[in-house]
């Protein structure tokens, strides 16, 4: 059973599933925010998690337009970062920067959790993390580590790259929100 998921899931097939799996996590987000700002504008919980929560959204896009640009430049870098790690699959392959893009991905699953926790029920995006990106995220850890392109003292070293990471991400809202008025 675990060789026909090996050959199905092949080290370089996991890796450009990334862009991919992105971008269906992604579209859920773009097609759903609209119509939850507009649901929560005047009504959000009395819970100060929701009022933060909405008011990070609110300066992150809560249009689509806004978040489809964000998307875009997400998207451009996860592209990069795959092709780089795919292009040097052959020789051994670098996988930190891969690693620290896989983290951000995985992390920012919970975050979709904790906010329909707080807002008690759906919120754009929770159910692609609970059905593509959390499982996707710990395929990909399981297959590197089982292939030694990773090991714990790289996923640690990753972790200060991955927080890099997050500002260069959020670029893309503040040129959504500059493009998209």
């Amino acid at each position: 059973m675990f060789e026909g998921l090996h050959k199905l899931f092949d080290i370089e097939t996991v890796i450009w599933l990334f862009p991919v799996f992105f971008m269906f996590h992604d579209l859920e987000e773009i097609i759903t925010i609209e119509s939850f700002m507009t649901k929560y504008k005047n009504k959000a919980p009395k819970v100060s998690l929701a009022k933060l929560a909405l008011k990070i959204k609110k300066k992150l896009g809560e249009e689509s337009a806004q978040v489809s640009v964000a998307v875009a430049w997400i998207l451009l870098i996860i592209s990069i970062v795959t092709f780089m790690t795919a292009h040097s699959l052959p020789s051994g392959g670098n996988f930190l920067l891969f690693t620290a893009t896989i983290n951000v991905f995985f992390l920012q699953a919970f975050s979709h959790i904790g906010q329909s926790i707080i807002f008690r029920g759906y919120t754009p995006g929770v159910i692609t993390a609970l059905v593509i990106v959390i499982p996707y995220s710990l395929l990909t850890y399981y297959r590197l580590l089982e292939m030694d392109f990773i090991n714990w003292h790289l996923i640690v070293a990753s972790i200060p790259i991955s927080i890099l990471m997050v500002p260069i991400f959020l670029v893309g809202n503040l040129l959504g929100r500059h493009f998209i008025r």
